[in-house]
């Protein structure tokens, strides 16, 4: 039976879930019903859409995992967990991709250089996206089918009795498995987190040279564009800062079930990791002015109503 830190902890992860998934539940409905209502969705939309569905499968695979390991703790290690894994492993690499595809939207509509290059690109941004989305919807199946392969292979070789011949061999075979999953982990996760630094880079030099534009001729009013290019860096920035985070967490987690006996340190730092999903989707609806509207409209329709003389 959990003790009362674990039912905390439980507590807490099912708070990061429903906070979470209201938010992106909230970020789809509202561009679905935009789409039935207008017969069309934006790039932005399309991209936010994605985004949120994947990150509810992202926080319900967390949530899931913690439940297991903390009521359960014996079904870690007889593989009955793995189901769970499959689909936090497929949603973190979707949703990883998706916020890589956002933050290089950002980038190609906010920024601005003279380069035949990123003209180009600029250029024809809204006609791929929906490719984009496709691009890594594969590469996160890819990565996942080849993830099930290993975690099936090691969890039956867990599995049989003769091969469990003494308590170090099934240690290093569950060593060996968090350590799998830990490189594969970045190696679908490092290359979004290079592309969406290298987006944020280039946006920040973007801003400081329209900056300098401005200073140079003269003008000291804070026009549109540096409004634009700040807000959709802060936006980038706590994107960035949050993925750092959940990679933290990450570590923090396959470390703490190789080092450590106890499960809790485990379940603490896949606590942390959810604060990834839950917390950049409430960023993008304050960012976002048509979910912050829909957001008062929602919240002004939930205050109570003056009682008639």
């Amino acid at each position: 039976m959990p003790g009362a830190i674990g039912v905390i902890f439980v507590m807490v992860a099912a708070g990061e879930f429903l906070v979470g998934g209201f938010a992106n539940g909230f970020i789809g409905l509202v561009n679905f019903m935009d789409w039935v209502k207008t017969g069309r969705m934006s790039s932005m939309d399309l991209i936010l859409t994605a985004l949120a569905i994947s990150r509810i499968l992202l926080l319900g695979s967390l949530t899931s995992i913690i439940i297991m390991l903390n009521f359960f703790l014996g079904s870690y290690d007889s593989g009955k967990v793995r189901y769970f894994q499959l689909i936090w492993n497929f949603s973190n690499h979707l949703s990883a991709w998706f916020g890589t595809c956002l933050s290089i939207f950002y980038f190609l509509k906010i920024s601005s250089f003279s380069h035949p290059v990123f003209l180009w690109l600029k250029w024809r941004v809204d006609k791929v996206v929906l490719r984009m989305i496709c691009i890594c919807l594969l590469i996160a199946l890819l990565v996942n089918l080849l993830l099930k392969e290993k975690i099936t292979e090691i969890y039956s070789i867990n599995a049989v009795p003769g091969n469990k011949t003494n308590g170090t061999q099934e240690m290093q075979i569950t060593k060996c498995l968090h350590f799998f999953t830990l490189i594969l982990y970045f190696m679908g996760g490092f290359v979004p987190l290079i592309f969406s630094l290298i987006s944020c880079f280039l946006l920040v030099f973007s801003l400081w040279r329209h900056t300098q534009q401005m200073q140079g001729s003269g003008s000291t009013s804070r026009d549109s564009s540096t409004e634009v290019h700040k807000k959709t860096m802060k936006s980038m920035v706590s994107f960035l800062f949050l993925f750092l985070l959940y990679h933290v967490g990450i570590i923090m987690a396959s470390l703490s079930y190789a080092l450590f006996e106890s499960l809790l340190p485990v379940i603490f730092s896949m606590i942390i990791t959810a604060i990834y999903p839950m917390a950049h989707s409430l960023i993008l609806i304050q960012m976002n002015s048509k979910l912050r509207q829909a957001s008062l409209r929602i919240l002004g329709q939930l205050k109570p109503c003056p009682q008639g003389i």
